[in-house]
């Protein structure tokens, strides 16, 4: 009777979930857009970790992580190659976010009916940043399952490993702004964890677009450690969100604010008249 009331507990609506934690190995070609449309490609291998809403992406050929601890609301994006870390809550991603489009909304403001007031649209909905709330819907498309935004904008098409599942992994990119509310609630109904196809994302000011296909996807423990940063980084601001620390320059060592510029030239000058005796 004692084994019954135990599994009935174990398999009732709420209960804690047998899978520890996921961990999916991964390869990798990502594209970044920032809001100048400047891009960069990367081709990298990489580990993602997910336990419960927490998120840690380790880039194996560069070297990055991208933690997400959504249980603290924090991230932090570090490069130990380079020695150094970021590190802001949700509500300052949020804030600087919102600070960002809200200028570019004005200078959409002020070129009404022209090509620049499409493209700033353009790069607004690529941000996820919509005049009405957008149409998400999820299609299936062969072996694949595909979340298109209002009927021609396709946000993901993936296939997925129905075993795990990734209301974590998105509970943590979704704190820090990276998929619309209605994009993140399609892709908790994929049915599992994407494990081949191509996901469009924002991280930070970013407009991201990956094309990836698992190597490996496992559930097991994920230690502590995982979701903290290496030791001994040096913090910065975080590149292309937050602003630069202001550097003010440093006063001269033997700077004298009481010389005299004049007396100095009129000294050092060669065709300087002695003075007349009367």
């Amino acid at each position: 009777m004692r084994h019954a009331v135990l599994l009935l507990l174990l398999a009732a609506p709420g209960a804690p979930s047998s899978e520890p934690g996921i961990v999916v190995e991964r390869t990798v070609r990502v594209t970044f857009t920032d809001v100048l449309n400047a891009r960069r490609e990367i081709h990298r291998k990489e580990v993602v970790r997910v336990r419960g809403s927490d998120l840690s992406v380790t880039d194996l050929t560069f070297g990055g992580r991208l933690i997400v601890r959504a249980g603290l609301k924090k991230v932090w994006k570090a490069d130990p190659l380079a020695g150094t870390y970021s590190e802001l809550t949700f509500d300052e991603v949020a804030a600087h976010r919102k600070r960002a489009l809200d200028e570019l909304r004005a200078v959409r403001a002020r070129v009404p009916g022209t090509v620049d007031e499409k493209e700033l649209t353009a790069l607004l909905e690529g941000l996820d940043e919509y005049a009405a709330e957008p149409r998400v819907e999820l299609r299936a498309a062969g072996a694949a399952r595909e979340i298109v935004v209002n009927g021609d904008r396709l946000r993901a098409s993936v296939e997925v490993d129905g075993a795990h599942k990734a209301d974590g992994y998105v509970e943590a990119l979704s704190g820090i702004g990276a998929f619309h509310p209605a994009v993140a609630a399609k892709l908790k109904e994929l049915g599992g964890f994407p494990k081949k196809g191509s996901i469009r994302y924002v991280l930070f000011l970013d407009r991201v677009h990956e094309q990836f296909e698992a190597t490996s996807i496992r559930g097991e423990e994920v230690a502590d450690a995982e979701f903290e940063l290496p030791p001994g980084l040096k913090r910065v601001p975080l590149e292309g969100l937050e602003p630069p620390v202001e550097r003010k320059p440093a006063k001269p060592a033997a700077f004298d604010s009481g010389f005299k510029e004049d007396e100095v030239e009129r000294k050092n000058n060669p065709f300087q008249m002695g003075e007349k005796k009367p």
